[in-house]
């Protein structure tokens, strides 16, 4: 690769990204603290200190030993949330208990960083988008740290930033006519996330069964070596509080998912306020969310409604071409899936902020900023004082008027990909 001036002044964009984050983003890690306590409490032979303890719905809070454990060793009393990944990664995680957990973190923050940073690029070698670099990457940067879908990921240290990057991987590897890799790609992500295994069928739909092979074998082989190394036992505890997950409706300013909003509009009365662990603070004056369990014909209609949905952008799938599938349908599909799913945060929408720059390309300039700007600004940071004013108004009597506007945010930005995927196919269809 020759530098260019853009390519050069892509790199400097990245260079500032990353330094931006130790100057004015301090991190509590509260989400990688979670992957590195599971470790410590397997390693020590507390097995039962992994998970949460499983109630009537899904409450959020980590297993009763972890808070006194950080009280104790490292003065915390920040932000604390549970593990709820496979056993695999708690058990790898049990590698690094004997280092200082701040240390760790500071690690991880350079390796989040520069993974966020490589997931931009991905997405653009996915698109092979004739925009500028530099334009590309300083759009797809604004559209990450102008609000809660990347920044949040960073002071959490979220694993999702890793499974974001995994999930671009794949289709950049597509493009680049490595199937095997991009197989692979997808089901480590799988095992991270379990949802990624919804994208192995629009491998199957997009004609790229080398890749669907690679999933299923690497899949295969990642799953028998978590149950041969952590045991049954943990494995049926993590199925338990995956269903428990889906049985129950969380809510919070960044749920950005139709149950939520579901939640939040139409069963008030039965959220249940469930305070945060810390202390209040300025950014955070009253920690907490709220919760309730999901009724079971709720539960069945949304599952219904994602399957449709799947259905629907399996058979597109079938019908573009490799362009269109890898830098449209792609993150269109990781949009849906986590707008239908339970308990889906802003960082779930990475991806689709690392590839909205293609819409310039795909829609063109005065349509494709229109689907960028509404949605970016909907949720735009410096808004949410006053979403917060808004907070129990007779104009909007509702709990998190930002989720409300990040969830609509996010219905716009499919729509425009939505738009991009039906014009590339009528593009496709005259040239028949």
């Amino acid at each position: 690769m020759s530098f260019t001036p853009s390519r050069l002044a892509s790199l400097i964009l990245l260079a500032g990204f990353l330094g931006s984050f130790y100057w004015f983003f301090p991190t509590h890690s509260a989400d990688l603290m979670a992957t590195w306590l599971a470790g410590n409490f397997l390693a020590a032979g507390q097995p039962d200190q992994v998970y949460p303890t499983l109630t009537e719905y899904f409450q959020m809070y980590p297993p009763d030993q972890w808070r006194p454990f950080m009280a104790q060793e490292y003065k915390y009393e920040g932000p604390m949330f549970p593990y709820l990944y496979p056993p695999l990664w708690a058990k790898l995680a049990g590698w690094f208990v004997n280092i200082n957990f701040w240390r760790l973190s500071a690690v991880a923050l350079v390796i989040n960083s520069a993974l966020l940073m490589a997931t931009i690029l991905l997405a653009y070698r996915a698109t092979r988008t004739a925009l500028n670099p530099a334009l590309y990457v300083g759009m797809a940067l604004f559209f990450l740290l102008s609000n809660f879908i990347g920044t949040v990921a960073l002071v959490e240290n979220q694993p999702q930033i890793f499974v974001s990057f995994l999930l671009v991987l794949t289709m950049e590897r597509i493009r680049n006519n490595a199937p095997i890799s991009a197989g692979a790609a997808l089901a480590i992500a799988a095992a991270i996330k379990i949802y990624p295994v919804i994208f192995a069928l629009l491998l199957i739909f997009g004609r790229e069964r080398k890749a669907f092979a690679s999933f299923v074998v690497f899949g295969a082989a990642l799953g028998l070596l978590s149950l041969m190394w952590a045991g049954w036992p943990l494995h049926k505890t993590f199925l338990e509080l995956t269903r428990l997950i889906s049985a129950s409706v969380l809510v919070a300013s960044i749920s950005f998912n139709f149950d939520a909003v579901i939640g939040q509009v139409f069963f008030a009365d039965h959220l249940v306020w469930l305070p945060g662990l810390e202390a209040p603070t300025p950014a955070s004056p009253s920690p907490g969310w709220y919760s309730m369990a999901r009724p079971d014909i709720w539960r069945i209609l949304s599952t219904f409604a994602l399957l449709v949905a799947i259905a629907l952008l399996s058979r597109v799938a079938s019908r573009v071409d490799r362009s269109t599938f890898a830098s449209v349908l792609w993150p269109l599909a990781m949009m849906v899936v986590a707008l239908f799913s339970p308990i889906a945060w802003s960082i779930y929408y990475i991806p689709a902020a690392c590839f909205a720059p293609v819409l310039i390309e795909k829609l063109g300039p005065k349509l494709g900023t229109v689907f960028l700007v509404l949605p970016f600004g909907l949720i735009f940071s410096p808004l949410v004082k006053y979403y917060r004013l808004m907070r129990d108004t007779e104009y909007l009597p509702v709990h998190y008027p930002y989720q409300l506007a990040g969830v609509l945010a996010m219905v716009i930005l499919a729509l425009g990909f939505a738009l991009a995927v039906r014009k590339s196919l009528q593009i496709e269809n005259q040239a028949l």
